[in-house]
């Protein structure tokens, strides 16, 4: 008796087998016959079953979580294994700088869809709203393609040697400081639509609150991998990174028009529009001052180079 109750404990602690199966099932009920009861037992006798399936369900349901989470890191272990056996997915994992060039160009591929789709929606509406987004993501993947391009082409032409691809490299990042000037033209354009006119609501408030929650996700991976990106060194994956951050801020701004449009009321419509104003005004001068920075840190790190390469020449003669 001792025996069977101590093998209960140890595979409650690690649960496993064909035995998960019916009490998955009978979480499931559980969960059932709570929303069954809450529902056909208001009002009734026996409406308080539903608390009992509510109790049930809660122990069932988070012993049911706590079954998957104790496997999740062994299950990790063993995918990042088997994607190591591939070359593609292995540099994935392993490079951080190839790993941003992957999620760069699927970027660029989305990009264009959703800046074809404002493109159709400006001409099927006739509003200038989509119009200005579409304007502003055909900028982006113009200067997210010439990045890459220009990456490419560089490791291609200087790849054999180091100093070289070294200044190619910042040499990039320069254009793509004065690339990200030329995008805030397109993003202003398009927050001062947004500022004076209000999106049509296409969504009610669940999809508003679904989009708020992937836009948080989006500008706070943008933050992560910026910084992460610093610390490489690499100014190819940093200029990549900081498009991205780019377009997360812009991302906040639609966000904001859009909460405002489907939430606002009356009462609060002056107080609205003026925090409607100085997120635009915000992330506009941000996005400015990024590229200023990029400007003025490839100008001194391209003289500092060639400074280098002067003075390796002067103590070879």
């Amino acid at each position: 008796m001792i025996n069977m109750f101590k093998k209960l404990i140890g595979w409650l602690k690690r649960p496993h087998g064909w035995a998960l199966i019916p009490f998955y099932m009978f979480t499931a009920a559980c969960i059932a016959g709570a929303i069954v009861f809450s529902i056909i037992g208001q009002d009734k006798s026996y409406g308080f079953v539903a608390y009992i399936f509510y109790a049930l369900a809660a122990i069932t349901l988070g012993y049911s979580v706590y079954t998957i989470v104790i496997y999740v890191p062994s299950a990790k272990r063993k995918v990042k294994e088997k994607l190591k056996s591939y070359k593609f997915t292995a540099n994935v994992l392993e490079d951080y700088d190839f790993k941003t060039t992957v999620f760069a160009l699927l970027s660029f591929v989305f990009t264009v869809a959703f800046a074809v789709m404002n493109l159709v929606s400006a001409i099927r509406y006739r509003l200038i709203w989509y119009g200005a987004i579409s304007a502003y993501y055909f900028c982006l993947i113009l200067f997210r393609g010439g990045v890459l391009f220009a990456n490419s082409k560089c490791a291609k032409k200087f790849g054999g040697d180091a100093e070289k691809y070294e200044k190619c490299k910042w040499q990039i990042y320069l254009a793509s400081g004065a690339l990200l000037i030329v995008l805030e033209f397109a993003m202003v354009g398009a927050v001062t639509q947004m500022m004076l006119s209000e999106r049509p609501a296409q969504s009610g408030e669940i999809m508003a609150i679904s989009n708020a929650a992937y836009t948080f996700y989006k500008i706070i991976m943008a933050v992560y991998n910026l910084i992460k990106a610093r610390k490489l060194k690499n100014p190819v994956t940093q200029s990549l990174r900081n498009l991205n951050f780019a377009d997360a801020c812009m991302s906040v701004v639609s966000l904001t028009v859009l909460l405002i449009s489907t939430f606002n009321d009356d009462d609060t419509a002056m107080a609205v529009h003026y925090m409607k104003y100085s997120v635009g005004f915000f992330v506009c001068a941000w996005i400015i001052a990024i590229a200023a920075f990029m400007i003025i840190r490839a100008n001194k790190k391209i003289t500092s180079l060639k400074e280098e390469h002067t003075n390796e020449q002067g103590r070879q003669i």
